[in-house]
């Protein structure tokens, strides 16, 4: 028996570019004729990427078949997706490198974290050969896809609007925007939406980053925040330059405070008892820190490489 409704999976969602009203009309006709493409897939009571059609069916008042698909897992499930996107002919450029990211990080999830091996560069090659890139391209569009995730946390209308090409940024402004702390990552959603942006540059950020944390009873004006973005951009300018090792050394910093972390939780007498959803999570972010880690190891073996 077919069910009035189904659930919405909040990261199955992430993974769908919101489809325009021309191709809403498409679908409709294209429903209208072929009763063939009634057809609903379904997994534990959620929608895949069927939601559209769905709403359209029943609006419509036509019969439809339910098909539910037998996943083990998320992961599974996200890779169905993630290809069944992949096929639009009205997908964003953005959003391709988000699905092909999220596609690399579904089967690496599949992985076990403590498994050794050369699978992460086989699974790179599998789905370069299926996108026609690089498995350089494919790994530096799994960072991106962890990036935009943090983002889709704190807010999935400002991440869509990114992802569907509406308001542009680069890569490397998107990985800088990602490592910004929650409530700066919203202030700089809401701001950018509000301006109705269709850019935002590195001092952008910055700046938005600074007039996040003026207290709400002290209200700025439009005219103070626009000569105060002035000065910002005329004090970058004047800097000294940049040290590039920077950034480097204080990683290394934190990665030691990293290190005694997991030491300290792995020896705690509580470890043995946290419950499996808990296990899973951490999991999860070992996982990804696991890609991270071999992500950027890979590009400084291929640096000392080249130096050679």
């Amino acid at each position: 028996m077919n069910k009035s409704e189904y659930a919405i999976n909040e990261e199955l969602l992430r993974l769908i570019q919101p489809v325009s009203d021309t191709n809403l009309e498409n679908l409709k006709e294209n429903l209208l004729k072929d009763s063939d493409l009634r057809v609903v897939h379904v997994w534990r009571g959620y929608h895949l990427d069927d939601m559209e059609k769905f709403k359209i069916l029943k609006d419509i008042g036509f019969e439809y078949i339910v098909e539910e698909m037998d996943f083990p897992d998320i992961n599974h499930a996200g890779i169905y997706v993630c290809k069944n996107q992949l096929q639009r002919t009205d997908l964003s450029l953005e959003y391709s490198k988000y699905l092909i990211g999220q596609l690399y990080c579904y089967h690496h999830a599949l992985r076990s974290p403590f498994k050794t091996g050369d699978s992460q560069g086989a699974i790179a090659e599998v789905i370069a050969d299926y996108s026609y890139i690089s498995p350089g391209t494919v790994r530096k569009y799994s960072v991106y896809a962890i990036a935009m995730n943090i983002i889709f946390d704190q807010d999935m209308a400002f991440a869509k609007f990114i992802l569907s090409g509406k308001l542009r940024i680069s890569h490397e402004n998107t990985i800088e925007l990602s490592r910004l702390r929650p409530e700066e990552i919203r202030a700089i959603a809401r701001s950018s939406m509000e301006e109705k942006l269709d850019h935002i540059t590195l001092s952008y950020i910055r700046n938005e980053v600074k007039w996040s944390h003026i207290k709400p009873n002290n209200p700025v004006s439009r005219r103070e925040k626009s000569e105060e973005k002035v000065k910002t951009n005329v004090n970058i300018r004047q800097m000294p330059e940049y040290d590039p090792d920077s950034e480097v050394n204080s990683l290394c910093l934190t990665i030691d405070s990293w290190i005694s972390s997991i030491q300290r939780v792995r020896g705690s007498e509580n470890f043995p008892k946290i419950t499996n959803t808990a296990s899973l999570k951490l999991m999860r972010k070992l996982t990804v820190l696991e890609h991270t880690i071999n992500t950027i190891q890979e590009s400084l073996v291929e640096r000392t490489n080249a130096n050679d």
